[in-house]
C-alpha cells in the first residue's frame, strides 16, 4: 500500500466543543472535509507534442502478454534485469509478490480494473514493457473516464519508448478516456510516481525507483507534468533532544493528559479485527484526496496479509477517542535493506527476510507510509501524538531516520507539519499526464 498521508498541521489541542446537538464534531457540517490535492489541469493534448517526438519505428514491434498465463507475466517481469544491470540502487522487487500483484485471480484489484500489458521487442528481444489500463471504481467515484498507464520500463530508446506511449494511449482513446496519467501501477493504493530527483540510494519500502532517463522518454513523447508526490526524510537519532521533536512532544503531551485520550498499539495477536478497524479509518481518512480510490475489503485484507511479515506492533499505532478509534498511523522497517538485491528469496535470500519477520533484526530505516485521522477529529493535536510516538517507538529499537511518504505537493498543511518536525524534502516522484480529447 503506498498511500497519501492525509493529516493536518500540529497545532495545539482545542477545546472539546460544548455540550449539546452539536457536541459530537461529526455532526458539525464545519467538520466536513474538502478536496485535498487539485486535479491537473491544463494537460498537453495528445499528439501536440514537442518536436522530438518521431514518427513511429518500424524496427520496434509492441504485442500484446496475457496476464492471466504464468508465461506472460514472467515474460512482462523479466525484462527489467538488462536495464538495471549494474545498478547498484535498484533492488529487484520480490517476484512472487509481484507476479502475485499482476495476477488477475489473486489481486482483487482486477475487479474494478480494465487492463492492456505490452512488451515491446526490438531486434527479437524485448526491451521495454507498459500497461494501460481504466480504473471502473475511480471513474464511479469521481463521475469520469480517466486513463492511466503504469509499470513503464524501457532501454534509453526514445523509439521504444514512443511506441509503448502510442499503444497505451491509442486504445485508451478507443475505450473513451479523456486523459492518460502515469505511471501508476495500479492506483494510489498501489506504487505510483517516477522518480525525478536523487537516484544516489535505492528507494524504502514500497517506493519506485528508475533510471533518471526515463523523464526524458516521457515528456518527449508529450507528457507533461501532472502532479508532484513528495517524499521527506526525517533523522530521529536525537529523540527529544532534537528542539523541532521538543516541541512537538509539548503538544503531545498536553493531548495524552487529555480525557478520553488513548493510545495503542495494534494486536498482531488479533490481526484480523484489527485489519478490519484499520479497513474502515482508512477509507474515511482518504476519502477526500485527490485520486484516491477506495479499497474493496478483500483488496484491502490482502494488502494487509502481504505487510503481516515485517509488520512491527510497536510501530503500528491506534488513537481512542473516549474509546472511539479515530485515527492511526503505520511505519514500517525498511526492509530493503535487508532484501536480496535480485527480488528471490531462494536459496539464500529468505534468511534476512525470516530475521526481520522474527524481529532478530531491525533496519537503521524505517517508513512512515500511513498517518490518517477521521475529518471530524482533525487539528486536534492527535496527529502530534502519533508522530511522536511512532519517532520514539522507532528509535527505542533501534531505528535513527526514516522516509515520510507519499505526500501530495499541494497538500500544504500535511507538508508544512513534516517542516515543523524538523523533516526535509528529499524526492520528488512524479505523475505524467496527457489530455486525449
Amino acid at each position: 500500500m503506498t498511500a497519501e498521508v492525509p493529516t493536518e498541521a500540529p497545532s495545539d489541542p482545542k477545546p472539546d466543543p460544548k455540550p449539546g446537538p452539536k457536541a459530537d464534531p461529526e455532526a458539525d457540517p464545519k467538520a466536513e472535509p474538502v478536496l485535498i490535492g487539485k486535479p491537473p489541469e491544463n494537460l498537453p493534448k495528445l499528439g501536440a507534442g514537442p518536436a522530438t517526438r518521431r514518427p513511429r519505428s518500424a524496427a520496434v514491434t509492441v504485442e500484446e502478454v496475457d496476464l492471466r498465463k504464468t508465461a506472460d507475466r514472467k515474460l512482462f517481469l523479466g525484462m527489467v534485469e538488462p536495464i538495471y544491470r549494474g545498478d547498484p540502487n535498484f533492488i529487484m522487487p520480490l517476484w512472487m509478490e509481484r507476479m502475485a500483484y499482476l495476477d488477475p485471480g489473486h489481486n482483487p484489484a482486477f475487479k474494478d480494473l480494465e487492463v492492456r500489458a505490452m512488451v515491446a521487442k526490438k531486434a527479437g528481444k524485448v526491451v521495454g514493457r507498459i500497461t494501460a489500463h481504466l480504473d471502473h471504481a475511480y471513474d464511479r467515484i469521481h463521475e469520469t473516464r480517466a486513463g492511466w498507464f503504469g509499470f513503464f520500463e524501457s532501454i534509453d530508446d526514445e523509439a521504444v519508448a514512443h511506441a509503448l506511449f502510442d499503444e497505451a494511449t491509442s486504445w485508451l482513446v478507443k475505450k473513451g478516456a479523456k486523459d492518460c496519467i502515469g505511471p501508476m501501477n495500479f492506483n494510489t493504493n498501489g506504487q505510483c510516481g517516477l522518480l525525478v530527483s536523487n537516484f544516489d540510494r535505492p528507494a524504502v519500502i514500497e517506493m519506485t525507483y528508475n533510471p533518471p532517463y526515463y523523464e526524458k522518454l516521457i515528456t518527449s513523447f508529450g507528457f507533461a507534468k501532472a502532479k508532484d508526490l513528495y517524499a521527506w526524510w526525517i533523522d530521529i537519532s536525537k529523540g527529544t533532544e532534537n528542539p523541532k521533536v521538543a516541541r512537538i512532544a509539548k503538544v503531545a503531551e498536553r493531548v495524552r493528559k487529555r480525557e478520553g485520550v488513548t493510545l495503542r498499539t495494534l494486536r498482531k495477536s488479533d490481526f484480523q479485527a484489527e485489519v478490519a478497524l484499520l479497513f474502515e479509518l482508512y477509507n474515511q481518512a482518504w476519502e477526500k484526496n485527490w485520486g484516491f480510490v477506495p479499497t474493496e475489503r478483500a483488496q484491502f485484507e490482502q494488502i494487509a496479509k502481504d505487510l503481516k511479515p515485517i509488520f512491527r506492533e510497536e510501530l503500528a499505532l491506534v488513537v481512542e477517542l473516549n474509546g472511539k478509534p479515530v485515527g492511526f498511523a503505520l511505519t514500517l522497517p525498511n526492509v530493503n535493506e535487508v532484501m536480496p538485491k535480485n527480488g528471490r528469496l531462494f536459496p539464500f535470500g529468505w534468511v534476512g527476510v525470516a530475521k526481520l519477520a522474527l524481529g532478530l533484526t531491525t533496519p537503521k530505516h524505517a517508513r512512515l507510509m500511513v498517518l490518517g485521522m477521521l475529518p471530524a477529529y482533525r487539528k486536534r493535536g492527535l496527529e502530534s501524538l502519533l508522530f511522536l510516538e511512532t519517532a520514539l517507538r522507532a528509535k527505542a529499537i533501534g531505528v535513527d531516520s526514516g522516509e515520510i511518504s507519499w505526500t501530495l505537493e499541494d497538500n500544504h498543511l500535511i507538508n508544512r507539519a513534516i517542516e515543523s518536525m524538523d523533516g526535509k524534502l528529499d524526492r520528488t516522484y512524479r505523475l505524467f499526464g496527457l489530455d486525449l480529447t
